[in-house]
């Protein structure tokens, strides 16, 4: 695909093909972005379930989080359409056709939009049943329509209007984009613990989720048109053309991301219904951690999908396959390195953050046994990615389909071996995590015409080995483990001293061990330019230094 031609009906030429080198810098740059974001991202959510629990009960903190795993299934009524946007925006505008921009993106607006309003006509009449079906107490059953209604409202405002931040994504203008997430996440927090501290309770938390998107929306829109001067905005440019990408290429992604949305909080639909909506909590507190955690190397995956659309629009396989191994291998890299530590000490990392309270007994359990299946499913994300882009999808509903048969046979084999209980339901979905993503994880590999051995060496074992070190610094420290017992902050010394220990050791044997030369001198040469840009920075008295948004 060569760019350097006009588009026709809008004068404007097209954006310049990247070379190799520049393509690689611009990957490079949005993930180091993403993962900065995801880390303050982390850093935020790793103080707030002790502040909320402090206001709220663990019931009602429940509930809270069963309103993410509804509205989350409503989320994947437009998840096709995400990928829609990101796919074909990096496709239109790398050619400059803002006019077929303009007629994707309202077509798309109207679309959802409509939808939308569809769903909550819908969601009203049926949620009293649903909350019901949750064991919900009769006390807090107005409380939980108003909180699963008003979270519902809000996500479907940002589904529509939020098309707006896929287009930035489909730009490849990432870094951007995560200034935007990094900004609004942090204003929630903010005001989550202000509305809680005046009183406002459980329903404080609704009002900072919706105060969070308005403003991103907004920055998002008013970014959007000043990247895109031609673009348009206009129900009337409703294009049934377009409306064919998001029901054909969108359908698929939307089913995939459906199974995927399902999957991800299949553990809290067993526990509320067939214990109650406190396990339900039990298990959001228990995972938290890895879910957090998980957050930060799956940012990567951002990165796969526009960087593959190109490239696949020019042949370039064999980047594409260099992609995906150096991808998958960082990712793991990562993804290992914090997620080792915490199944090694998961009971006193959960007592110093929500102290030795009875209620969240089985809660190191739960953390410890989805560390692992919590990594491999990160680690499909760029076989997943890496489809879309190729414009073949459907391959990629292998994982999901896999994981929900083995989750209903292992499931259904523990409540009938051993009965129903939370640790019947963590290690059965935990097993059918495991196993799912490494069969998926093989298959994509033959797919591509990857080596399984290759793989397995280069990107899979280097993140298992942090769990050997998380393993043996456990051992070490039991003296010290036998001294603090129940001791809060006995356990929030010994956390934060073992996690300095297995840092240093960790990063030794990653450094010496683990990277190659050239990833070596690649990372120096970051911290260089970091370090390089903000020296530069202060002489022009700007502190953070110029920045590419591209």
């Amino acid at each position: 695909m060569t760019s350097s031609n006009p588009r026709a009906g809008d004068g404007s030429t097209a954006q310049a093909s990247l070379d190799r080198g520049e393509l690689n810098r611009l990957v490079s740059r949005n993930a180091f972005s993403s993962i900065g974001a995801k880390l303050l991202y982390l850093a935020t959510r790793f103080f707030q379930p002790p502040i909320i629990l402090a206001y709220v009960s663990l019931e009602e903190y429940g509930i809270w989080a069963l309103c993410f795993i509804l509205i989350g299934y409503l989320g994947m009524s437009a998840f096709g359409v995400s990928n829609v946007y990101i796919r074909y925006v990096a496709e239109y505008h790398a050619r400059g056709e803002t006019q077929r921009l303009s007629d994707l993106l309202s077509t798309g607006v109207t679309l959802i939009s409509l939808l939308g309003i569809l769903i909550l006509a819908v969601l009203w009449f049926a949620l009293p049943t649903l909350i019901e079906g949750f064991s919900v107490a009769p006390e807090l059953r107005e409380t939980a329509f108003v909180l699963v209604f008003g979270t519902a409202a809000v996500f479907m405002l940002e589904l529509s209007w939020g098309a707006f931040a896929y287009v930035l994504t489909g730009l490849q203008r990432i870094v951007q984009q995560n200034r935007i997430w990094v900004l609004s996440y942090l204003l929630e927090t903010l005001l989550v613990i202000v509305f809680l501290v005046a009183g406002l309770g459980v329903y404080g938390l609704l009002y900072a989720f919706a105060i969070r998107y308005l403003v991103s929306i907004a920055i998002n829109v008013r970014l959007c048109f000043r990247a895109l001067p031609g673009l348009r905005i206009s129900p009337r440019r409703f294009n049934r053309a377009d409306l064919a990408l998001f029901y054909r290429y969108g359908a698929i992604v939307q089913l995939s991301g459906l199974l995927g949305m399902f999957l991800r909080s299949v553990e809290k639909l067993i526990a509320g219904l067939f214990i109650n909506v406190q396990a339900t909590g039990l298990f959001d507190v228990a995972q938290k951690f890895p879910v957090m955690a998980t957050s930060i190397p799956s940012s990567m995956n951002a990165v796969f999908l526009p960087a593959t659309s190109y490239m696949h629009a020019q042949a370039r396989r064999d980047e594409i396959l260099a992609l995906y191994l150096r991808g998958a291998r960082y990712i793991n890299l990562v993804t290992g390195f914090l997620m080792g530590f915490m199944a090694a000490f998961a009971g006193p990392l959960m007592l110093a953050w929500l102290g030795p309270n009875p209620d969240y007994a089985l809660a190191p359990f739960i953390l410890a046994c989805f560390t692992l299946p919590f990594q491999l499913n990160v680690l499909t994300g760029p076989a997943s990615n890496i489809y879309r882009g190729m414009g073949i999808p459907a391959r990629e509903l292998l994982y999901p389909l896999s994981q929900l048969a083995l989750v209903v046979l292992l499931v259904g084999s523990g409540f009938w071996l051993f009965g129903v209980g939370p640790v019947v339901i963590a290690v059965a979905v935990a097993a059918a995590m495991v196993l799912s993503a490494l069969f998926y994880i093989a298959y994509t590999n033959r797919h591509l015409g990857l080596g399984q051995g290759r793989f397995i060496r280069g990107a899979l074992l280097p993140g298992l080995w942090p769990y050997l070190t998380g393993l043996a610094l456990y051992l070490a420290a039991q003296p010290w483990l036998a001294t603090v017992a129940d001791d809060r902050w006995g356990n929030a010394l010994l956390v934060l001293v073992a996690g300095l220990l297995y840092c240093l050791i960790q990063g030794a044997i990653l450094w010496r061990f683990q990277l190659e030369d050239d990833e070596r001198a690649h990372l120096l040469a970051k911290v260089q330019g970091v370090l390089r840009r903000r020296a530069d920075g202060r002489r022009h008295g700007q502190p953070g230094g110029a920045s590419d948004d591209r």
